[in-house]
């Protein structure tokens, strides 16, 4: 037993001895098997989760795509008519959104704040953190504008805080501004951009575009109760460069084949739920918009385009072949068709709208109907791939229904005009249609058929399209304390509660 005892506190000193010196880590450490992962494949793991999560079946199948009204249900329409709404979207999204794709850009930030000499290899750790901090204020931004206040400040910080608080939207679209300010004085043209990523291939140049681009979406959103604040956001990220053509969109790039190919390409080769919606295909056709037939595939019956109706109970959907109606194009159903974060034809609206709010406001030479104008061509140019030539679409944007000094003659205001154009171009991103619809009032979408208002006797639109998502059923369980702190703040957990940014 002494000699055991010898043994061991020998042991012991040999430990310590090797334990001060420096190389001792190294030494022990498998370079094949590395503690933390590289922070290569924790950017591809995070863009293709989001895209994966925002550009599905549900999320943007029976969600997002529905609320803006591109798409209509060929069946099982509970998501159309608003129900099923918590249970199937909320409950796993909310979950996803935050397990996935944030939490590997949160590590991300960790590693270039802890570890930045670890991972140089993987990029500029600058650059690295820059476009972590993007593409959380990206999906952050979707989430608020989803449901309103959420956990932003104390968020995915795991153990460290397990009941995170839930900020109010103006605190965390104030944080979102804080966040795309960051990356942009973090963000190094000249040094190698991360490796893994699969939006720009490590291109900072344009990654610095759609910070720019991304700030101006956020700062737009909430002119209304910030005008001061909104202002100078514009003026800083025009200056500082958004995007100049259509080929600076963001998206994340899908391949051709599976496992790696579009999430709706995968889910229409097994089911055909999801048609044309009659309010988005009525609208085209009345103004005789070319971009239909990118968007939606004529009738098989008729040849023709024709919408599902909107909001149909399953039995009346029922009563329609896929043949009766306009299913979605071959396009848009591709294998390879990308998530589109944020486009160029997005960016012209956004200046077009900042010039009617705050004329001079920037210094291009420029008026808010030729950004209108240029919106309407970019949106044209990119869906048709450069096939729509320039006088076809000079037609478009010269017909009574789409001039804009014409639609102002005829008592439209800017956000009528700008909206409803900004809402066909937006086409495909259901999240950013409904958000625009609920932000700037334009009318067009239209309460599902037969549907009575959820409060309003009048039964207008207005009365019955929801305004936000209701928080997941299992928050009050997990986060009890600060889910019912938001409720108190916000007024209710309902899908009529207005956002802090929709201004009536």
């Amino acid at each position: 037993m002494f000699m055991k005892k010898i043994h061991f506190f020998a042991l012991l000193l040999i430990l310590a001895a090797v334990g001060c010196t420096k190389d001792f880590e190294e030494i022990n450490t498998n370079p094949n098997n590395p503690s933390k992962a590289s922070t290569a494949f924790l950017l591809t793991s995070a863009q293709k989760s989001l895209s994966d999560n925002l550009y599905d079946e549900w999320w943007s199948g029976r969600f997002g795509n529905q609320m803006a009204q591109y798409w209509a249900s060929n069946s099982y329409t509970n998501e159309s008519r608003y129900t099923s709404l918590q249970s199937r979207i909320a409950n796993p999204y909310w979950r996803l959104h935050y397990n996935t794709g944030l939490e590997d850009l949160a590590e991300i930030i960790r590693q270039c704040d802890e570890t930045p000499r670890e991972i140089e290899v993987n990029g500029n750790v600058g650059n690295q953190k820059a476009v972590a901090l993007i593409l959380q204020s990206f999906v952050f931004q979707i989430m608020t504008d989803t449901w309103g206040a959420i956990p932003f400040s104390e968020a995915l910080k795991g153990s460290k805080v397990p009941f995170p608080k839930y900020d109010d939207q103006k605190s965390i679209y104030m944080g979102l501004l804080n966040n795309v300010n960051t990356a942009n004085s973090l963000i190094k043209v000249n040094e190698p951009g991360p490796a893994g990523d699969q939006v720009y291939g490590g291109d900072m140049n344009l990654w610095k575009k759609f910070c720019n681009s991304l700030k101006m979406r956020i700062a737009m959103r909430m002119a209304d109760r910030e005008d001061a604040t909104a202002q100078k956001a514009v003026q800083e990220a025009f200056a500082a460069g958004v995007f100049t053509n259509v080929d600076d969109y963001a998206a994340f790039h899908y391949l051709g084949a599976l496992p790696n190919a579009s999430q709706i390409y995968e889910d229409n080769l097994t089911r055909k739920d999801f048609a044309s919606s009659n309010t988005m295909v009525d609208t085209l056709l009345k103004l005789n918009d070319p971009r239909i037939e990118y968007f939606y595939a004529p009738s098989l019956k008729t040849g023709t385009f024709i919408g599902e109706v909107y909001g149909m109970t399953d039995g009346q959907a029922a009563s329609t072949t896929l043949a009766d109606v306009s299913q979605r194009s071959a396009l848009v159903l591709s294998p390879d068709f990308p998530a589109v974060y944020m486009d160029f034809a997005e960016v012209n609206f956004l200046l077009a709208e900042a010039l009617e709010r705050w004329p001079g406001v920037i210094s291009s030479g420029k008026t808010a109907k030729d950004y209108y104008n240029a919106g309407i061509e970019a949106s044209m140019q990119w869906w048709s791939d450069g096939a729509l030539s320039a006088s076809a679409i000079g037609a478009y944007i010269a017909q009574p229904g789409v001039d804009y000094d014409a639609l102002k003659a005829k008592g439209l205001s800017w956000k009528q005009i700008i909206g409803s154009q900004k809402w066909i171009a937006l086409y495909d991103q259901g999240s950013q249609g409904w958000a625009e619809y609920r932000r700037l009032d334009f009318g067009v979408l239209k309460k599902p058929r037969g549907l009575a208002s959820f409060s309003d006797p009048t039964k207008t639109p207005e009365s019955v399209i929801p305004l936000r998502l209701i928080y997941p059923s299992e928050e009050p369980t997990l986060n009890g304390t600060n889910y019912q702190a938001a409720i108190a703040a916000q007024g209710a957990n309902s899908l009529r509660t207005r956002l802090w940014w929709d201004v009536q």
